[in-house]
């Protein structure tokens, strides 16, 4: 075989017009699956001048327990940004769960989680007025966001009542410092 024979077959063959997958890095470590398709129309982001979350729902409910699964290396920015914004209490959780990266690979300090491991996240849980809402959530948003599969969720919870245990004060009260 010549010498340009041999360099020809080491040359990677050309894709096909109109083949579907994209050519992959050998270096990946990820198997190629088909990307995941929900069953159900994806919401547009919400622009600057809309809000992000709906409130209407709940139109008596004064409080609201804004629940925020993040991944754990972006614990720290998030709590700032929160601190940032002015929230003065928080509580923060280690958790595990599977969500939509499940299908795929995810790596978190040396450690890779397939699609049938539970992943380490952090719930941060916030009790805000009904006027933080929005506040809050944009901060936890831009402080947490990456872009890819796996960045987290926000869930708001309506909040009947609010108690400080010390003084048995009620709502609004209660949220203010002494």
């Amino acid at each position: 075989m010549t010498r340009t024979m041999a360099a020809r077959s080491e040359r990677p063959k050309l894709r096909r017009a109109g083949a579907t997958h994209a050519r992959r890095s050998p270096l990946s470590l990820t198997p190629r699956t088909p990307r995941r398709t929900l069953g159900w129309p994806r919401r547009a982001l919400a622009k600057d001048s809309e809000s992000i979350a709906s409130l209407e729902a709940f139109p008596a409910c004064e409080f609201f327990e804004v629940k925020a699964i993040v991944r754990p290396w972006r614990q720290d920015q998030v709590v700032s940004a929160l601190l940032e914004v002015g929230v003065r209490g928080l509580t923060c959780v280690n958790v595990k769960g599977i969500g939509v990266q499940g299908a795929t690979k995810e790596r978190f300090m040396g450690k890779e989680y397939g699609k049938d491991d539970l992943v380490d996240k952090v719930q941060i849980s916030i009790v805000v007025s009904r006027t933080q809402v929005q506040r809050v959530c944009s901060a936890v948003i831009d402080s947490a966001r990456t872009g890819e599969i796996g960045d987290g969720k926000i869930f708001i919870h309506p909040v009947s009542d609010v108690i400080r245990i010390r003084t048995k004060e009620r709502g609004a009260v209660s949220e203010l410092p002494n």
